[in-house]
Parts: structure tokens; sequence; C-alpha cells
């Protein structure tokens, strides 16, 4: 029995360095190659440098968008790529941000000015209304007094003008209304857009986020 034990304990450990051995590899084989994640599209927008050193590899990562742009080195792979996407994280939420204030004030603005123009449209259709009633009138007692008075030359040639300009002026009023409702359908357009815009940009910030995230758990295990 004595002689039988060094023998199992010999074979349990040998067993037991092979079970370690592949779970070793596979965890290498199976981890994220951070060189493949670095030519991903999600960023795109930077620019990645390996160089060699006493300690090793270490990598400089610069932005190619934004403002600052300033490069920042790191010592692995890895490092660089976590701190990437966090980089892009804090920018796309700022930006975010950005276009979140700039659609409510927008959208403050259009709210106001359809306001206003809804104000200006009913009154402009109530003139309209009037001048149109008054143009009528007129013009039926000019061409009334035309008929009765024809020897008053001079008064009819007044009321005739005076027609005349209160005509153009509703033409001119139409126009205006025509204008008030194109800049009006102008301001829905811009107002769908930026709703996309600010769509898209908090959908690209939540997949980010999440990639991120990813990477963060696989490189503390």
């Amino acid at each position: 029995m004595r002689t039988a034990f060094p023998k199992i304990a010999t074979i349990l450990l040998a067993i037991s360095s092979v079970a370690f051995m592949g779970m070793s590899v596979a965890a290498y084989f199976g981890r994220p190659n951070p060189i493949v994640e670095m030519g991903s599209e999600v960023v795109a927008d930077y620019k990645f440098e390996s160089a060699n050193t006493a300690e090793g590899t270490s990598w400089t990562v610069t932005p190619n968008t934004g403002t600052d742009r300033t490069a920042k080195q790191h010592p692995t792979a890895y490092a660089a790529l976590l701190d990437t996407y966090n980089s892009k994280t804090s920018r796309m939420e700022a930006e975010s941000a950005t276009m979140e204030d700039r659609t409510e004030t927008i959208i403050a603005a259009f709210n106001t000015i359809d306001k206003q123009q809804k104000q200006d449209i009913e009154a402009l259709n109530q003139r309209i209304v009037v001048l149109t009633q008054d143009a009528e009138a007129k013009h039926s007692a000019q061409m009334q007094k035309s008929q009765e008075l024809q020897g008053l030359s001079v008064e009819t040639k007044v009321l005739r003008d005076e027609t005349t300009r209160r005509r153009q002026d509703v033409i001119r009023l139409q126009n205006e209304l025509e204008e008030l409702k194109t800049d009006r359908f102008r301001l829905v357009e811009l107002r769908r857009v930026l709703t996309d815009r600010l769509l898209r940009f908090q959908l690209e910030n939540e997949a980010l986020e999440n990639r991120f995230q990813q990477m963060k758990k696989l490189t503390d295990q």
C-alpha cells in the first residue's frame, strides 16, 4: 500500500498539471485580441502606434477628431484600448449632452415661434377677411356711385385707386401668410432631423459603453 501511494500521487499530479495547462491555453487563446480591436470601426477615429522599450512594447493613442488631440502612452495594448473606449465614451456623453441642450433650445424656440406664427396667421386671416369685405363693400359702393354719379369722375378715380391699394394689401398679406407657413414647415423638419441625430448619438454611446464593460471584465479576469 505504501509503495502504490507515491505512484497514485504521481498520476494525480500529472493529470492536474495537464488540466491546468489546458485551462491556461484556453484562457490565452480565448481572450480578445487588442490588436484586432484597434482596427474596429468603433475606434476608427483614434490612431494607435506601438514602440519597443526596455520594459517591452508600449502603445501611443492619438485622437483624430475633436479639439483635444493629445497623444497618450500606455504600457500595454489592453490599457491603450480600454483608455480609448473610456475617452470616446466621455466624448460621446459630452456631445450627447450638448446635442440634448441644443435640441431643447431649438424645440423651445420652435414652440415660441410656432405660437407666434399661429397668432400671426390668425391675425392675418382676420385682416384678410376684413380687407376683403371692405374692398368688396367699397367696390360695390364705387360701382353704385359710378352708375348714379357719372359726373363725379374725380371721386370715382379716388375710390378706384383705394380699392386697388386694398387689393394689393390682400395679395401682400396672402404672400406673407404663405412665407410663414413655409418657415413653420422648415422648423418642423429641423426638429425631426435633430431628434434623429440625438437618438443615433445615444444608441452609439450605449453600444460603446457595453463594449467597454465587456473589455473591462475580460481584462480583469
